[in-house]
């Protein structure tokens, strides 16, 4: 092999490994967040909307919005590690995904303090803006680079003007712009995923 490291995987087992766990980690986040809902909706569902973090603070949600970024940051994280790094698209998209498991990580352990004092709640508001903007790059990027979901890119895009509207005090949809963005990029990973993830033709042609 001539460029880059050795993948973790060689052959179709390690690409279908990673696209699985990529959706799964998409899956196990919105199913988990969709039981903080029904659980407690007003906490999110009002004229000011509150965001998702609302659910990591309260006994009644707690668990299932931990399960839900435990999950999503580390399927995500697996995932990558089984994404064969034989090109240049899949070394960049490897980097993506463990940057995003990272910063879902991140999200998830400054929840549980952010209401106890100005400084720990700084620190969550910082992750929460770096994620935002960081699922909004990296969904142009993937855009780009699979040519394909332009509807769905702007509904991301849609979801990023909301969370800066909302962040300047504009408009107060929160949680609406967390799903938009949110949503919007999960698409655009699992279409990536497959896309730029190594196929088997491409593995043996790099032996």
């Amino acid at each position: 092999m001539s460029d880059g490291d050795p993948p973790r995987r060689v052959g179709p087992a390690g690409t279908a490994h990673a696209v699985w766990y990529v959706a799964l980690s998409q899956i196990a986040f919105a199913f988990f967040l969709a039981i903080c809902v029904a659980i407690h909706p007003g906490l999110v569902i009002k004229v000011n909307e509150g965001g998702m973090s609302n659910y990591g603070v309260h006994a009644k949600t707690v668990v299932p919005y931990t399960l839900a970024l435990g999950f999503a940051s580390a399927l995500t994280y697996w995932g990558a590690r089984r994404i064969p790094t034989i090109t240049t698209s899949a070394r960049r998209f490897q980097a993506l995904l463990r940057a995003y498991s990272w910063l879902v990580l991140l999200t998830l352990v400054t929840t549980y303090g952010y209401t106890l004092n100005a400084p720990l709640k700084y620190v969550h508001v910082t992750v929460g803006v770096t994620i935002i903007v960081f699922e909004s790059a990296a969904s142009l990027w993937m855009y780009w680079a699979v040519r394909s979901l332009r509807s769905v890119l702007f509904v991301q895009l849609l979801g990023f003007a909301l969370a800066a509207l909302t962040f300047f005090g504009a408009l107060h949809v929160l949680f609406l712009s967390q799903i938009l963005t949110g949503g919007g990029f999960a698409l655009l990973l699992v279409r990536a995923c497959r896309r730029l993830a190594p196929s088997p033709d491409g593995l043996i042609r790099a032996r």
